[in-house]
């Protein structure tokens, strides 16, 4: 007979369930988001959509999160602003990417930017055999199609520089 589980494990339980599924709901935002947002270029330039959703979530935060922005170091502020100029950049570079190359292939080449930091802070052998596998998989995925815009390709390839720049080491 297994002894009851604890309080604890029941909340670690609940915590890893809720974490989960925010990082489920969070990818599928992100993404319907790309989708509807590449529909609309015809309608509003890729920098136009990118702010609409960098105010939009700002606006979010604020009102969800109420943040003290009182009492704050001057590290603290050049941590932020470190921080929001890294996700502006990188939004503005993959929406740029997005109008110029298929989202798919965009966000894959973008994807080699944390996939370099995580082979970069791998310090066992099983971490770099999972980051080679990720990799191989971005190659896979990439080799599609070879006759891709080259501006469209650099955007993608700094919008995966600008997540590694806000990824901590």
């Amino acid at each position: 007979m297994t002894p009851p589980m604890s309080s604890v494990a029941r909340k670690s339980e609940v915590g890893t369930g809720a974490a989960i599924a925010l990082v489920l709901v969070g990818i599928a935002s992100v993404q319907l988001g790309a989708g509807i947002a590449k529909s609309l270029f015809d309608e509003i330039s890729p920098t136009g959509i990118v702010w609409l959703r960098l105010a939009g979530s700002s606006l979010v935060l604020v009102l969800v999160a109420r943040p003290r922005l009182s009492g704050r170091s001057r590290v603290d502020w050049l941590t932020v602003l470190g921080f929001g100029l890294s996700l502006a950049v990188m939004n503005w570079s993959i929406y740029q990417s997005f109008a110029r190359i298929p989202i798919g292939i965009a966000v894959t080449i973008e994807f080699i930017g944390p996939l370099t930091i995580a082979v970069l802070g791998s310090r066992r052998a099983r971490d770099l055999a999972w980051a080679g596998l990720a990799g191989l998989g971005v190659v896979l995925l990439g080799a599609e199609r070879a006759d891709l815009d080259l501006v469209g390709v650099a955007y993608a390839v700094l919008a995966g520089a600008a997540w590694a720049g806000y990824i901590p080491p």
